[in-house]
């Protein structure tokens, strides 16, 4: 748990300015500050980290079914507390107060539940068959924690992608210091979370700052480090794990492709790609970014598309009106972002694109409305580096192989999608396309399932976290085989050099493709026991 020394209690001020060793925390609809906070200093996050190490012992030796309780803790709370909690996300990140349920909320609970019916048999000792040669000795796997971990969350998403693998993290056995993003750190609501729930204190610490602050953490060599973010911060973060043999996990960016067959219901695709392009205000790392559709359906989907755009109500069209959970797209979240974003468009422009918004937009301004662009080649921003923001590219394809082609075509291998009526062509086509998750006929719809693993190929990282995959990662699968004999291996010494050709005869016996392979082994084996008996005498 965070201390009162490390930070400074939220509150309202309209200060445009933080002081020299404080960060501010500003509403991007609005601009105002909301609060600002102070980064720990070294002693305090060296603190932080023996006050983790100190807890794992206890973590550790809980028994799976004990840490579900205690997550379970934290369920009963979200679900009596949710609107609180969308209130803070909606004020910090400035995204629509339905995303804010739905994905956050909605994504943590649904975790929790996942974990509650499966975590059990996931971490439980898995049996492993033992080779004919080595019977009667049997084969385990333990899944084991593997330590304080740190858990290093990005702005877009502030509390799902902090407690999901908080979460994950915990019930493997682990304790956990967090950082959150210093443009959206929520800061308090995790404690609070903690303290009111009545969850294990000691499992998570917290500890705000910037960059700086984020390397110094990794500097106190934690078990295992998941970062989700940039490409470019990822980069930085492996550079300086492997200074230390830390394994990392990274989960960063993306430009989702969504590959659109002339045989589909248009007006079903267009919707998908309006909601998967735009919700949370395109600022999802598995957003559609790259539409791709044949030649034959081309104008009348981009036809529908911009039907589906017009009606988006967004915050710049609803400047100072509350949301009550209606707004459709809410605001950019972090003022770097709407520089790039609006960097994309303007290049675009300038290179033939054309270019169509739900409205217009006031350059600096966080309210970006959705926007289409057709008309797109490859030297534009737009259709090579990732936009995250509400902006969606629509480009056109003949063939299968050029669809494959075109969707491919991107250092970034995330997520996307396919649609089309033909099953068969479309299963054939998600094999082909180098992504980690891929939906077909619909849209970010694997992250909807718990059990799914979640992560990326490429330039989008690597590592998984959700499903069995996620809980396996948060641990260390020890390799255990009991035997029960007490007799000396045949293959212990003494060496001999009828030993040696008895050997020979076995890998004959047993790679050798024969049908009567077990019983020729096995006459051998027989033959090797008693040699080794008599060297023994």
């Amino acid at each position: 748990m965070i201390t009162e020394s490390t930070l400074t209690a939220p509150q309202t001020s309209s200060a445009s300015q933080a002081a020299p060793n404080e960060i501010a925390v500003r509403n991007p609809r609005t601009g105002k500050t909301i609060y600002t906070f102070r980064e720990p200093t070294d002693q305090e996050i060296q603190q932080s980290f023996e006050r983790a190490r100190a807890a794992f012992g206890t973590i550790r030796a809980m028994t799976v079914r004990e840490r579900l309780e205690e997550i379970g803790k934290i369920k009963r709370y979200f679900l009596a507390n949710k609107e609180k909690i969308v209130d803070r996300i909606v004020e910090e990140t400035g995204k629509a107060r339905t995303d804010a349920l739905v994905s956050e909320v909605f994504a943590i609970l649904d975790i929790i539940h996942y974990y509650q019916k499966n975590a059990e048999k996931v971490l439980g000792d898995q049996v492993v068959s033992t080779p004919l040669l080595q019977f009667p000795k049997k084969s385990k796997i333990y899944y084991e924690p593997i330590g304080t971990v740190l858990i290093i969350s990005p702005w877009n998403f502030p509390l799902n992608l902090a407690l999901v693998p908080i979460v994950t993290a915990f019930t493997a056995g682990n304790s956990v210091v967090f950082k959150p993003s210093e443009w959206t750190p929520l800061c308090g609501l995790i404690e609070e979370i903690v303290e009111e729930s009545g969850f294990m204190k000691e499992a998570i610490t917290v500890v705000y700052g910037g960059k700086d602050v984020g390397r110094k953490l990794i500097d106190q060599r934690p078990a295992k480090i998941l970062f989700t973010g940039s490409t470019r911060a990822g980069r930085q973060i492996m550079e300086q794990a492997a200074k230390y043999l830390i394994p990392v996990e990274l989960e960063l960016g993306g430009k989702d492709p969504m590959v659109v067959f002339d045989d589909v219901d248009v007006e079903r695709a267009a919707k998908a790609a309006a909601w998967g392009g735009m919700m949370n205000c395109g600022q999802t790392c598995t957003s559609v970014e790259r539409i791709i559709v044949q030649e034959g359906v081309y104008p009348e989907f981009v036809a529908a598309l911009k039907r589906r755009i017009e009606k988006l109500s967004h915050a710049g069209a609803c400047e100072g009106k509350a949301d009550e959970g209606n707004l459709d797209v809410g605001c950019i979240t972090a003022d770097f972002q709407v520089k790039i974003v609006e960097e994309q468009i303007k290049d675009a422009k300038a290179k033939g694109a054309e270019v169509f918004s739900a409205g217009t937009h006031t350059e600096g301004s966080h309210a970006i409305p959705p926007t289409m662009i057709t008309n797109v080649d490859k030297s534009m921003k737009v259709l090579q580096d990732e936009t995250f923001g509400p902006v969606v590219t629509v480009e056109k394809f003949k063939t299968e192989d050029e669809a494959v082609a075109m969707a491919n075509d991107s250092p970034y291998g995330l997520s996307g999608s396919v649609w089309s009526q033909d099953l068969v062509r479309a299963e054939r086509v998600a094999r082909r396309i180098e992504t980690g998750s891929l939906s077909i006929n619909n849209v970010l719809a694997t992250q909807g399932n718990p059990g799914l693993p979640f992560g990326g190929t490429k330039d989008s990282g690597f590592g998984r976290y959700k499903g069995p995959l996620g809980l396996q990662g948060f641990s260390n699968p020890k390799s255990v085989l009991i035997d029960h004999t007490k007799k000396p291996e045949v293959y212990w010494y003494p060496y001999s050099k009828e030993k040696y050709h008895l050997f020979s005869r076995l890998l004959d016996a047993i790679y050798g493709g024969s049908p009567f392979w077990v019983l020729k082994a096995a006459l051998i084996g027989l033959k090797m026991e008693s040699l080794a008996k008599k060297k023994r005498k």
